[in-house]
């Protein structure tokens, strides 16, 4: 079966270099490298069987979200230097079939398209291993009712009014919580409250602002990892050992 490909990098060395990979091999049909989202979305005229496209920023995914709608028969490989297992729980969500370290050899980039282009999902070993690995979580209540107040969008000084402490606290507590979750910046640890923390609901006394939600559970928290991301790596092509 040849595969139909269409890649997305906006890097004109990887351009060259995913042209020089697939264009002489048989088992592929690249359709083109697109330089831009325009051409990205343009490009899905051709009904490609896989899309592989250069993520550099959590903020993409709603690029993704939308190339997911937009190209539901293609399966879809993020490429990116790394993946925090945050992300990679909310893009299996999304329904992302594959996970490409820009570090890997040719022959691991072909695998990895084959494996997607059949509608398994595929990710490196070490990926794998460390979403897996990933234990439970136990969080306070002022860290739960936190990463709650993230949600809502407040910056420090809104997070710090509402909870009655000071700025410099709020910023040891997100310390504190970059660590336990893996979260890299705002945005992975707002996900992260997203999925796991929506069900608290504390009360705390006189907010400072009648508008934010300060309710969560009196009890600590045990956050799990989703079912679906441990139930998808089952699929993977490469064993976890």
């Amino acid at each position: 079966m040849t595969l139909r490909v269409v890649a997305f990098t906006d890097e004109s060395v990887a351009q060259l270099g995913v042209q020089a990979l697939l264009a002489r091999d048989p088992s592929f049909h690249l359709i083109c490298v697109c330089p831009n989202q325009a051409e990205l979305f343009a490009s899905l005229k051709h009904h490609p069987d896989v899309i592989l496209y250069s993520f550099r920023s959590d903020q993409e995914l709603s690029v993704v979200r939308n190339l997911r709608r937009a190209a539901q028969s293609s399966a879809i490989v993020l490429w990116s230097r790394e993946f925090s297992p945050e992300l990679v729980h909310h893009a299996l969500e999304l329904g992302i079939r594959g996970f490409l370290s820009t570090t890997a050899s040719p022959q691991t980039v072909k695998e990895c398209l084959h494996a997607c282009g059949a509608r398994d999902t595929w990710m490196e070993r070490s990926l794998s291993v460390a979403l897996l690995n990933a234990p439970p979580l136990s969080l306070s209540r002022r860290l739960s009712q936190l990463i709650g107040l993230l949600v809502q969008g407040l910056k420090n000084k809104e997070i710090a009014a509402a909870l009655s402490i000071s700025e410099g606290t709020v910023k040891a507590y997100l310390t504190t919580l970059f660590e336990k979750v893996g979260a890299k910046d705002r945005f992975e640890l707002a996900l992260f409250g997203m999925k796991n923390l929506g069900s608290l609901h504390e009360h705390v006394h006189e907010p400072a602002d009648p508008h934010v939600d300060t309710n969560f559970d009196t009890k600590d928290v045990l956050v799990t990892r989703p079912r679906r991301a441990a139930a998808s790596l089952r699929r993977t092509r490469r064993p976890v050992v």
